[in-house]
């Protein structure tokens, strides 16, 4: 009987943890937002591009900290270029492009204010994707940039090679 009181015990100060847990999570939690990180709270990064629908995208600018006016997708965040690639031989593809989403669009690119469109162009990936490509450097995200503004794929070697945030003229930035 002593055995048996003694796990009653042990079970109820369990519970009362658990359920004092969820309790704490829950008042931490702001309205709207799901503790697990999904709900209209920031979003994860995304495994592959935005998804373009029905059209023409735009090259955008954008002034970035430390690195100064960065081309940037429709979506406000930095896209990069990969020193391996070249605009008729791309270099990323497969796992690198998980990592290094390509902009891709579905009909001619469209400059921003500050983007040169002579410099704008397209090429036709592997799986027959068009991926955007500016003064001959085909443009890809980073997943580790959740935000409008980041560069953390600024200088970053991975894949082979290094990869930089383009600058409006069609310049590298850095390195």
């Amino acid at each position: 009987m002593a055995r048996f009181a003694r796990d009653r015990a042990a079970v109820l100060r369990s519970i009362w943890l658990v359920g004092g847990a969820l309790a704490l999570v829950t008042a931490c939690t702001p309205a709207g937002d799901v503790p697990d990180g999904r709900g209209p709270g920031t979003p994860p990064p995304t495994a592959t591009a935005p998804p373009i629908i029905g059209g023409a995208i735009a090259v955008q600018t954008r002034e970035v900290p430390g690195l100064g006016a960065v081309l940037t997708g429709p979506d406000g965040r930095t896209v990069y270029l990969f020193d391996k690639d070249r605009s008729d031989q791309l270099a990323c593809l497969e796992a690198c492009a998980g990592d290094w989403p390509p902009l891709t669009t579905t009909a001619p690119p469209i400059a921003g204010p500050a983007v040169n469109p002579a410099l704008l162009a397209t090429t036709r990936r592997p799986d027959g994707s068009t991926q955007i490509v500016y003064n001959g450097h085909p443009l890809y995200y980073y997943i580790g940039d959740e935000l409008a503004g980041q560069a953390n794929g600024q200088a970053v070697n991975s894949n082979g090679g290094s990869w930089y945030a383009i600058s409006p003229a069609g310049n590298r930035i850095g390195g």
